[in-house]
């Protein structure tokens, strides 16, 4: 600064001694210079460098002026004045001018300085990689960060083309919508579009990545293409995260086996296109609902998983097993004529129908199959799963354990089933319910001894429906539990308008033998009608405790506790086990109708029928024989020893007021000791069951 002021000074003083003693020529010219000497601060520098030449060159100036001419010169002065103004604005200007240039210099510095460490802080923390090529496609400047994402070097990248480089670690194995990503973005690349977060699968020595890939072009001051920038990102534990999370929304938690979802999406393109025809099974499990209320949700989820590996041994390598819900499955069947989808379906049957171990436990359950066929294209994937339900309804409907192929003709009685079904589910009317009562007579002397109430509904589109058009699946929705309750009220209501000598069998099944509410449930209806518990008999199938359990054997003691009797029905119909006798005191046996039926004539089967009777009366039982026809079976079962009957030749159901009738009109007369006699206990045991071990 002092060299220029020094400058300034030295200057003004040549001004001012110089046109003191110039002539016109050189005083021209030492204004021209003078002008020019308070031009040149505007481009010294900084402001106070320039001021410190420009204002003694400018003051100096005036005064050469004034000492020059014998009168102040007040043109020159004006113009030289206006100059002066003009350049000290210059300079001003010039200056915040430079000073703004410098900063922004300094600020864009301190910025590449930052982004610099941001990126290279970017890189090292995260997953995450920059990349960029030159007008060729190729690589240039590969960071550490990509090499290592590459498994690679950075100077194995260098000079590497994109599109090769993409080509070459393409895993073509991963599936042909990775193939169509990695060629779009070979498209994207050849067209110099950007595109941004591009998955795509790429193969690195034996290990499979998958990147998130994004790049823009960049052009030249001229609009040329100099090349790609662009970010990459290792997303595989993302893509991952992403199919774990698919395969849970697609698959069942418990079986593994693909859900409701996957399933309308893989019918509905078979459907669109069978090939060489193919078929849909629907299976449901039999008597699943009551192992759940049995032994709990834990045994029936083992349950569950049991038998759908049993379905998987069934079914072909090809074939797609779904489970749709509950305990209901359905299978997807391709490449397959009706006669292979019914070999696979009976298969599956067959191996549903044998006992499971289950912690412990033998559990016995079942299946029925409806299947259905898909043998032209476009068929509606509602109308193929509708036709398959209504197969399985009609398997269903012909006693369970089978296996049915959808036939039009089918569609009403499955359309009835499937109404049921809904009621029982979503709009039960236990009012519809009610009971009729078939009379059991004692084999010595005809009289009644016992009626069996039998649960009929009045459906309001179908009429009087049977128990065992109703019974199954309202044990497998769990409605047999309001239902049963409701029977056992009104059955207990009745018992109390008949004669005091007069029983009252209810039924029990499996589910209600399960309801912790169901001790509670007999009480009650006992106390409100005032009614002693000998005259309440409750009939329980060998189906329906099938696998004895100490649960199942405190509730049927908690009844004998009331003082009702327990019979068991349908001897000899199912799964007999001397070991229903052994653990459960029963006071009656029913033998069922078909093993009387076929002993008629044959010795060898009466043989076997009269040693039951004498083994259920030595250990204190009464015998029962259904359906009693003709007088000739009656003669039998008196020969073979039973002591009651049930059956036509008596009387068919009949409703409450009609049996009443019934009973006037037989005018049965009992006296104190008949009747002593008939419901007397039985005699004790002449011997005792010898076990062989």
């Amino acid at each position: 600064m002092s060299l220029s002021f020094t400058l300034g000074i030295a200057w003004s003083i040549v001004l001012m001694f110089g046109l003191r003693h110039a002539n016109l020529v050189q005083t021209s010219t030492l204004y021209a210079l003078a002008v020019g000497l308070m031009s040149a601060p505007v481009f010294v520098g900084p402001a106070l460098y320039a001021f410190a030449l420009w204002t003694p060159i400018t003051i100096g100036s005036f005064l050469a002026i004034m000492i020059d001419a014998a009168t102040p010169p007040i043109p020159s002065l004006i113009g030289l004045l206006s100059y002066a103004f003009l350049t000290f604005t210059s300079i001003l200007s010039v200056n915040a001018s430079t000073i703004d240039r410098e900063l922004k210099r300094i600020e864009a510095e301190r910025q590449n300085a930052l982004i610099g460490l941001l990126l290279r802080d970017f890189q090292e923390g995260t997953s995450d990689f920059l990349w960029e090529t030159d007008a060729n496609l190729d690589l240039v400047r590969p960071s550490a960060r990509f090499a290592e994402a590459a498994l690679t070097t950075q100077a194995v990248l260098s000079g590497t083309s994109i599109i090769r480089f993409l080509t070459d670690h393409r895993a073509r194995c991963i599936n042909q919508a990775n193939d169509g990503v990695v060629a779009n973005l070979i498209d994207h690349v050849g067209r110099r579009q950007p595109f941004h977060e591009q998955r795509v699968e790429l193969r690195f020595g034996t290990e499979i990545r998958c990147w998130s890939i994004t790049g823009k072009p960049i052009l030249g001051a001229d609009d040329q293409f100099i090349g790609y920038r662009g970010v990459g990102s290792d997303v595989t534990a993302i893509r991952q995260a992403e199919r774990q999370i698919d395969h849970i929304a697609r698959h069942d938690n418990l079986t593994g086996l693909a859900n409701r979802m996957s399933f309308d999406a893989d019918l509905a393109s078979l459907c669109a296109n069978p090939d060489d025809g193919a078929a849909l099974l629907c299976i449901d499990l039999d008597h699943f609902k009551s192992v759940n209320d049995r032994f709990g949700h834990q045994t029936g989820d083992a349950l569950l998983v049991a038998a759908v590996q049993r379905i998987l041994r069934c079914v072909r390598e090809h074939d797609r097993p779904f489970r749709l819900g509950g305990d209901e499955f359905g299978i997807i069947l391709p490449n397959t004529d009706q006669a292979a989808a019914e070999v696979i379906a009976a298969r599956i049957v067959e191996r549903l129908a044998e006992p499971f171990r289950i912690d412990e436990v033998n559990l016995t359950i079942g299946a029925c199959v409806g299947i259905a066929m898909v043998s032209t294209a476009d068929q509606n994937p509602a109308d193929v799963h509708h036709a398959a339900d209504l197969a399985l309804y009609r398997a269903k409907a012909e006693g369970r354990g089978t296996h049915r192929a959808f036939v039009a003709e089918s569609k009403s009685e499955a359309r009835q089933a499937r109404d049921l079904k809904f009621a029982l589910n979503n709009d039960l009317d236990l009012g519809a319910f009610y009971l009729e009562y078939q009379p059991i007579v004692a084999l010595a002397n005809g009289h009644l001894t016992a009626v069996e109430a039998l649960v009929r509904w009045d459906h309001p589109q179908y009429g009087m429906l049977r128990p065992d058009l109703f019974i199954p699946e309202a044990e497998h929705s769990g409605a047999i539990i309001p239902i049963g309750r409701h029977v056992i009220a009104i059955a207990c209501a009745f018992a109390a308008t008949l004669p005091h000598e007069v029983s009252v069998a209810i039924n029990l099944s499996a589910v209600q033998v399960h309801d912790a509410g169901l001790i509670d449930t007999i009480a009650n209806s006992l106390a409100r009608n005032a009614l002693a518990p000998g005259r309440i008999v409750f009939e329980l199938t060998e189906t329906a405790i099938l696998n004895i359990t100490p649960e199942t054997v405190a509730t049927l003691d908690g009844i004998k506790a009331l003082g009702c009797r327990l019979s068991l029905d349908d001897f000899g119909s199912g799964f007999s086990s001397i070991a229903t006798l052994y653990y459960v005191q029963f006071d009656w046996l029913k033998i069922d109708r078909t093993l009387i039926h076929d002993a008629m004539g044959d010795r060898r089967r009466g043989t076997i029928l009269r040693n039951i009777t004498h083994l259920a009366r030595d250990i204190g039982m009464r015998v029962t024989g259904e359906g009693v026809e003709n007088e000739q079976t009656e003669a039998a079962l008196v020969d073979l020893g039973f002591d009651h009957g049930q059956g036509s030749l008596f009387s068919p159901p009949l409703r409450d007021a009609a049996l009443h009738a019934w009973l006037t009109g037989r005018t049965q007369v009992l006296t104190d000791d008949t009747a002593a006699s008939l419901f007397a206990a039985p005699p004790a045991p002449q011997a005792m069951m010898t076990v062989k071990q």
